[in-house]
């Protein structure tokens, strides 16, 4: 195995000139994850990354006669807190509309990347005593290799939540999907409102082909999700001036290199439905999806929903679909069969201070939870 060596970067303009070992880390990934590649991550950073200390560590493999290949990179965020405790630590840093948290490692690479991650967050004279790692797949090949690290060297680690959400995995075809996922009451039910929405005009499900039309789509995308409850709740994308750019750049740079993919629902000519996926290799992403709320009682983003079953089941490089959504989603998990898991996990960098801070969390989240289900001094008193 080729020596690594670690490279740290704490300004995101230096990033700049890793961007074609970072494209090339993210192809051979261990896990792809499109929330830490360099056209999502990049605008990421500018949007909602200004007021963080971020900084960048790239795990090379230096070879013979070849240049250096990036095993694995790494974007941490310093912390002053952890859960409300004045304790210290990095974690991985993730915004607000990043929904995976796994890490770009070479599979070829992948536990020598990160023996030489966790050598260095101890020897590093700035480092942080445990690394918080936040939603991270728990289910695939990463958590397996981490999980053999991590016992290995003995670092002591503690997971404080786990949990499922919905995943779509390829059948035969979006009929026999949707033929395992729907009875055959809530089948016709859902041809019924199709029926019902088309005696009001022309019904025609679309996907975006060309990339020189995605500007527009990507602005009608912003403009109805803002119409709608989002919007009224300043959680719209397009309800700050950040989210709009960081989404308008993001699926401005997938539309260039080929991994967006954009569906929408039109009534008389008129977008009631839009959703957007983002694709990497043989898995994808699907990142949000907005209606017209005037025609809830039709179910316009269910009956979308379908058309992306069926749109998925027709591209045959794709494996899978990540729902990206709550756990407790009804409508993906009503149509959505499959799950998977992922956790967040504290582990300790192998500092003395934070073996001790992670051996007591599991006490610690316990009292927490104790107290939060106590009765007040209020309800005593009643």
């Amino acid at each position: 195995m080729a020596r690594l060596r670690i490279t740290v970067l704490d300004h995101p303009a230096t990033l700049a000139g890793h961007m074609a070992a970072w494209n090339d880390l993210a192809t051979a990934a261990l896990e792809p994850n499109v929330f830490y590649e360099p056209w999502m991550m990049l605008p990421a950073i500018d949007s909602f990354g200004g007021g963080e200390k971020l900084r960048h560590v790239l795990v090379y493999a230096d070879q013979e006669n070849a240049p250096p290949l990036l095993c694995g990179l790494f974007p941490l965020e310093r912390v002053a807190r952890y859960n409300g405790l004045p304790f210290s630590h990095v974690k991985l840093w993730q915004h607000k509309h990043c929904f995976l948290g796994t890490p770009l490692v070479r599979a070829t690479h992948a536990r020598a990347c990160l023996d030489a991650f966790f050598d260095w967050l101890e020897a590093d004279a700035h480092g942080a005593s445990a690394i918080k790692w936040g939603a991270v797949a728990a289910d695939g090949p990463f958590w397996r290799v981490l999980a053999e690290a991590l016992a290995e060297s003995g670092r002591p680690s503690f997971v404080p939540y786990r949990f499922e959400r919905a995943v779509m995995r390829r059948r035969a075809g979006g009929e026999a999907f949707l033929g395992e996922a729907l009875s055959r009451k809530s089948a016709k039910e859902l041809q019924r409102l199709e029926r019902r929405l088309a005696e009001s005009g022309t019904l025609q499900y679309a996907e975006l082909q060309d990339a020189a039309e995605a500007e527009q789509w990507i602005a009608d995308f912003i403009e109805l999700e803002a119409r709608g409850w989002k919007g009224r709740n300043a959680s719209a994308l397009g309800s700050s001036d950040a989210g709009r750019v960081f989404f308008t750049r993001a699926t401005r740079a997938a539309a260039r290199c080929g991994r967006l993919m954009m569906l929408g629902l039109r009534l008389a000519g008129k977008w009631i439905a839009l959703k957007c996926n983002f694709l990497s290799g043989e898995g994808s992403f699907a990142f949000k999806i907005a209606y017209d709320e005037d025609y809830a009682r039709f179910s316009p983003g269910t009956l979308l929903e379908l058309e992306n079953i069926h749109r998925f089941h027709a591209r045959p490089g794709l494996r899978w679909m990540d729902s990206c959504a709550e756990p407790d989603h009804f409508m993906v998990n009503r149509l959505w069969v499959d799950r998977r898991g992922l956790a967040d996990l504290v582990t300790t960098t192998g500092r003395a201070a934070g073996d001790l801070v992670v051996w007591s969390l599991p006490l610690l989240h316990w009292m927490s939870r104790t107290l939060r289900r106590a009765p007040s001094a209020a309800a005593f008193r009643s």
